[in-house]
C-alpha cells in the first residue's frame, strides 16, 4: 500500500494526501467504539493502519520541504519533540481520567483528534513539493538509504516487540512501571528531538548515526545479558533516546536524492522498514521459545553491527552537488 502511495503521490498534492490519510485514520479508530468481534476487529485496524502508513513518509516530507535548507535537522528533531508532547498528553489523559470514560469513548476521542489533524493538513499550501515527481524511486544510488532503513526496523522491532516482554514476563514488571518509563520516553524525546535535530546539522549524520549504533550495541548486549531489573529499566530508556537518530536517515536521503526522488524514496524506506517489521516478530519468537530471550537480543546486537558497518559509509553530497559532477 506504501507504494501504491507512492504512485498517487505524482498527480496529488501531499496534504492533501495526508489528509486523506488522517481520515482513513479517524475511521478506522472511530469505529473501534463498535468493534463486536474479530471480523469488525481485523477490519478496522487494517482501515487505521492504512492511513498511519500513509501518514508516515508524508510526516518527514512534509518537514523537509517546509522547512530552510540548512536548518532541516533541526525541523525533524522539533516535529518528532511535539509528536512526544502530544503522546504524554494522551498518557496523562488516560491516566488521570481513565475510569471516568466507557472504553469506547476514548476511540472516539482518538478518532476526533484525527479528523482535526486532518482540516490542518488542508490548511498546508498544495505547492510546497516537488511538482515533477515520478511515481516510484527505487535507484540504486539509494541502496545505502534501503539498507539502513531496513536494519532499523529489524533493530527496532526486536526492542520494541520483545523488551517490554522481557520486563512483563521474565521480571514480572507491573504495568504502572511500564507507563511511567513510556512517560519518561515521552519527556526524553520532548527535550532531546530538537537537540539531536541540531546536532544533525552541525556535525552532520554519518558521526550520529555511528555513535547511535556503537551505544546501541552495547545496550542490546546489556539486556541479554544484565539480570537486574532496574538497570534493564535503564537500558529501555536508552534505546529510546538513541532512537532519536533515525532522523539522520530521512535527512541523509534528502541530501543525497533528487528532489523529485524524495517522498517516493521515503515511502519505499517504509516499505523496507516494515517488511522487517514482519520477519523480525516471527524471527524473534522463535528464537525466543528454542534458545530463551537472551538469544534475540544477542541477535539484535548483531543486527546493529552491520547498521554501523554500513553507516561507516554514509556520504551526504547535496544532490544538486552531485549532479553538477555528473
Amino acid at each position: 500500500m506504501c507504494v501504491a502511495v507512492v504512485a498517487l503521490t505524482a498527480s496529488v498534492a501531499e496534504p492533501l494526501i495526508a489528509s486523506m490519510a488522517f481520515f482513513l485514520i479517524a475511521i478506522g479508530m472511530g469505529a473501534y467504539a463498535a468493534v463486536n468481534g474479530i471480523p469488525s476487529l481485523v477490519v478496522f485496524s487494517f482501515i487505521w493502519s492504512l492511513g498511519m502508513h500513509t501518514w508516515m513518509p508524508l510526516q518527514s516530507s512534509l518537514v523537509l520541504n517546509l522547512a530552510q535548507e540548512n536548518n532541516k535537522g533541526k525541523r525533524l528533531g522539533q516535529s518528532f519533540s511535539v509528536w512526544s508532547i502530544g503522546s504524554l498528553l494522551g498518557m496523562i489523559l488516560v491516566r488521570l481520567i481513565g475510569n471516568r470514560f466507557i472504553y469506547p469513548y476514548w476511540f472516539l476521542i482518538g478518532g476526533v483528534a484525527a479528523v482535526i489533524a486532518a482540516f490542518i493538513m488542508l490548511c498546508i499550501g498544495r505547492d510546497i513539493c516537488h511538482p515533477d515527481k515520478p511515481k516510484i524511486a527505487f535507484r540504486p544510488r539509494y541502496k545505502l538509504f534501503y539498507g539502513l532503513t531496513f536494519l532499523e526496523g529489524c533493530r527496532k522491532q526486536v526492542f520494541m516487540t520483545f523488551a517490554v516482554y522481557a520486563l512483563t514476563k521474565v521480571y514480572r514488571t507491573d504495568v504502572r512501571t511500564i507507563a511511567l518509563l513510556m512517560i519518561i520516553n515521552s519527556i526524553v524525546n520532548m527535550f532531546g528531538g530538537p537537540i539531536v535535530g541540531r546536532l544533525i546539522d552541525r556535525i552532520g549524520e554519518k558521526r550520529i548515526l555511528m555513535t547511535s549504533y556503537s551505544a546501541l550495541i552495547l545496550v542490546f548486549l546489556g539486556y541479554a545479558t544484565i539480570r537486574h531489573e532496574h538497570m534493564l529499566f535503564v537500558l529501555y530508556c536508552l534505546d529510546n533516546f538513541f532512537y532519536l537518530s533515525t532522523n539522520c536517515l530521512t535527512t541523509y536521503l534528502q541530501k543525497i536524492a533528487d528532489p523529485a526522488d524524495l517522498t517516493p524514496a521515503l515511502s519505499m524506506g517504509v516499505t523496507f522498514n516494515h517488511a522487517a517489521a514482519v520477519l523480525v516478530p516471527l524471527i524473534g519468537g522463535l528464537l525466543w521459545a528454542h534458545l530463551g530471550y537472551s538469544v534475540t537480543f544477542f541477535g539484535g546486537a548483531f543486527v546493529v553491527a552491520i547498521s554501523l558497518l554500513l553507516a561507516s559509509r554514509v556520504r551526504t553530497i547535496p544532490a544538486v552537488k552531485r549532479m553538477i559532477e555528473t
